[in-house]
């Protein structure tokens, strides 16, 4: 039994690293990673454990931006995240592929899943992501006012919700749009 379990974590190891684009070393280090956040002994993260690992690289108040992130790996809705949905939400928030970055950004502003972007959503957003950081945003603005900057530039229309296709264009005119997904701990060393 042990050596057919064995085999399926080859199995999935192997059509992860394929599906990501990654290495068994990538691969190794996400699995340690997912260990320490899950306590080493869960099979899935918890809500309440994305708040936990947030609170603790993060300088300010961090559980509203932990439960976005943790709505956005969830993708079954099952109420945990198991590990193969927490390496898609870890590659696809730092991927060097441009469209995975706008569909995994475009999907965490889109708090209701509804497949346009509001403004209301880009402020809590961004209020979120200022609560968590603990500061205000670079030249001191706040997240209304980066909410206010951003979605007039992705309101391409001016029709008060903002597709994909209207973000895209923004986020690739401005990169900014996407580094609320992937934020750094303030004392994160590359």
């Amino acid at each position: 039994m042990g050596q057919n379990h064995s085999h399926r974590d080859s199995v999935t190891d192997v059509k992860l690293i394929e599906r990501h684009k990654i290495s068994m070393q990538e691969l190794c280090a996400l699995k340690d990673l997912f260990r320490e956040w899950s306590g080493g002994k869960h099979k899935a993260l918890t809500k309440t454990k994305f708040r936990e690992v947030y609170k603790k690289v993060f300088p300010g108040n961090s559980s509203e931006y932990a439960d976005e992130m943790f709505r956005l790996s969830d993708e079954d809705g099952n109420g945990k995240v198991d590990f193969a949905e927490f390496v898609r939400y870890i590659c696809l928030c730092d991927s060097d592929d441009l469209e995975d970055r706008i569909q995994a950004a475009f999907r965490f502003y889109d708090k209701d899943n509804s497949g346009t972007v509001t403004y209301t959503e880009v402020r809590e957003m961004l209020e979120a992501y200022e609560k968590m950081m603990g500061s205000p945003f670079e030249g001191g603005k706040t997240g209304d006012q980066i909410a206010k900057e951003f979605f007039e530039e992705m309101d391409a229309d001016n029709e008060k919700l903002v597709t994909l296709e209207e973000f895209g264009h923004a986020a690739r005119r401005n990169s900014a749009i996407l580094h609320i997904v992937n934020p750094k701990p303030p004392n994160w060393s590359d």
